[in-house]
């Protein structure tokens, strides 16, 4: 039996009653109030009373946030002095909103432990612990770092704002002390060639990289306006990095560029930029992922085995999408496809353009097609051309303002993972999907508009093959438990219907 959670986000129309259990039920306290109980449990007695119910399987371990490592511990995950690495990753794969690790306590009976460790990543928490007076506690932090001598890689692109001045100290501390460090991976900042000049030569990755591809989404730019550029020269093992803008890896007075041999590179603004695109490809020939919105043709010469691709643009012709599109098609070595195109005049059609490169690129398998119009438009989606597409496996569909024709995916027998995203006409889509997408095992939907109901939950639970089904809304959706517990039951091989809202997750499982 799966509790509800009670909302209440002052609307009245939107508060969800609580189900009535038995009085010996556990379920008939909420998830909150048992996980403020557990709280105040220890760290053995959450393992002991995780047992009682599935409710305090879900909430046990949630509150537990930081975590202090001693010997006892230690010496608990030991066998003939090496740890049970199996046992600790069942304890580690349970607490997984741990933010802070403690290790300090740890005497040199055990320290040798921690030579296993390679990687860290820092964050604003790790570096608020180690702050007296908004200065670094040199003292504290050399004692942490002198523990972890074989770090090799250090990930400090997650810092803020609030924390950044304070990261090259911090990253010359792991410097002096680990000697086997080899890679960092952070964001240039003002006066980076100043204050980070020691640090440059180990630099490979520059930037954090969209995980979603969105048309209007903000890209995380690893160079800020007034830092120098000119530090990029120096980082001579540079393999990705990320930019708002083409011109920040020029040289702004000599127009010579300054990242070069990359293998992945993000960049968004870069239409004006057709001459210092065609210089950027040809200095760096082994780039294996791209992200840009510019003129094709130089880079898709220089680039022919090109294995992800993620291009977006403005069009207002269809002579420009056609010429996209052959372009595209020339990269017959492509395994991932993402696509954004802003449709900005009247009656444009993709579909051509979209059968085009389906029937030259035959190694697709992943495809991501994000199409945005004015409502004042009649533009018209057919997804007939899926049909060239012979390997596509995973698809993932977002539209605006465009009208999508019946039975969409009548050729997408391959699919096992299909994600919709504000879908308008929901049910339309999904009718005949449980004949057309046969293999289709993994479904995402995300609704902002409320537009999922019964009739869509009926057509989902016709899919033979389905195993996971994921819905992320904005706000509580028009679904009782007893509706989603029907798709679980009457679907053959679903397993698992995960519910988002903001930022909560329900479960629901068999």
């Amino acid at each position: 039996m799966t509790s509800l959670e009670t909302t209440d986000d002052g609307n009245e129309d939107n508060k969800q009653q609580p189900k009535i259990y038995a009085k010996n039920s556990m379920d008939r306290f909420g998830d909150d109030l048992c996980a403020l109980i557990v709280s105040y449990l220890t760290f053995e007695d959450r393992f002991r009373y995780e047992c009682v119910s599935k409710q305090f399987q879900r909430t046990v371990f949630e509150s537990v946030v930081d975590i202090t490592l001693s010997d006892r511990f230690i010496n608990k995950i030991l066998k003939r002095k090496k740890i049970k690495r199996q046992l600790l990753t069942r304890i580690v794969i349970k607490f997984t909103n741990i933010e802070t690790i403690d290790c300090r306590g740890i005497t040199k009976k055990y320290e040798k432990l921690f030579e296993s460790v390679v990687d860290i990543t820092l964050s604003d928490r790790f570096i608020n612990k180690i702050l007296k007076r908004k200065k670094i506690k040199r003292q504290l932090l050399t004692r942490i770092v002198i523990k972890l001598t074989n770090i090799e890689t250090i990930d400090c692109r997650g810092i803020t704002k609030k924390y950044e001045k304070l990261v090259p100290e911090v990253l010359q501390i792991f410097r002096d002390n680990c000697r086997h460090l080899r890679e960092i991976y952070c964001n240039l900042r003002e006066n980076s060639s100043q204050t980070m000049s020691s640090l440059l030569a180990l630099i490979t990755r520059i930037g954090n990289f969209c995980k979603e591809f969105r048309i209007f989404g903000s890209l995380i730019n690893g160079i800020e306006p007034k830092s120098e550029s000119q530090s990029l020269i120096h980082c001579n093992r540079l393999s990705h990095l990320n930019v708002i803008s083409l011109a920040d890896v020029f040289d702004s007075t000599s127009r010579h560029i300054l990242a070069k041999n990359l293998t992945k590179f993000e960049s968004y603004y870069g239409d004006q930029l057709k001459g210092q695109l065609s210089a950027f490809v040809a200095h760096n020939q082994s780039l294996r992922s791209l992200t840009f919105r510019t003129d094709l043709s130089a880079f898709v010469a220089h680039n022919q085995s090109l294995r992800s691709l993620t291009f977006r643009t403005d069009v207002k012709t269809q002579e420009t999408l056609n010429q996209m599109s052959v372009q595209l098609s020339r990269l017959t070595q492509l395994r991932d496809l993402r696509l954004g195109f802003e449709l900005c005049v009247d009656k444009l059609s993709v579909n051509e353009s979209l059968r085009t490169i389906g029937l030259n690129c035959k190694q697709l398998q992943r495809l991501t097609l994000l199409l945005i119009s004015s409502p004042d438009y009649s533009i018209q989606l057919t997804l007939d051309s899926l049909g060239s597409y012979h390997r596509l496996k995973r698809l993932q569909l977002e539209y605006i303002n465009i009208d999508i024709n019946a039975n969409p995916f009548k050729h997408c027998k391959r699919l096992t993972h299909l994600e919709l995203i504000l879908t308008p006409k929901l049910a339309k889509v999904l009718e005949n999907c449980h004949q057309n997408c046969s293999r289709l095992q993994y479904l995402y939907i995300r609704d902002f508009d409320n537009i999922i109901d019964t009739e869509c939950l009926s057509h989902i639970s016709r899919l033979p093959a389905l195993q996971t089904l994921v819905i992320h809304c904005y706000q509580d959706i028009d679904l009782s438990d007893n509706d989603l517990n029907a798709v679980l039951s009457s679907s053959p091989k679903l397993k698992t219907i995960e519910i988002h809202v903001n930022n909560e997750k329900k479960f629901y499982s068999k």
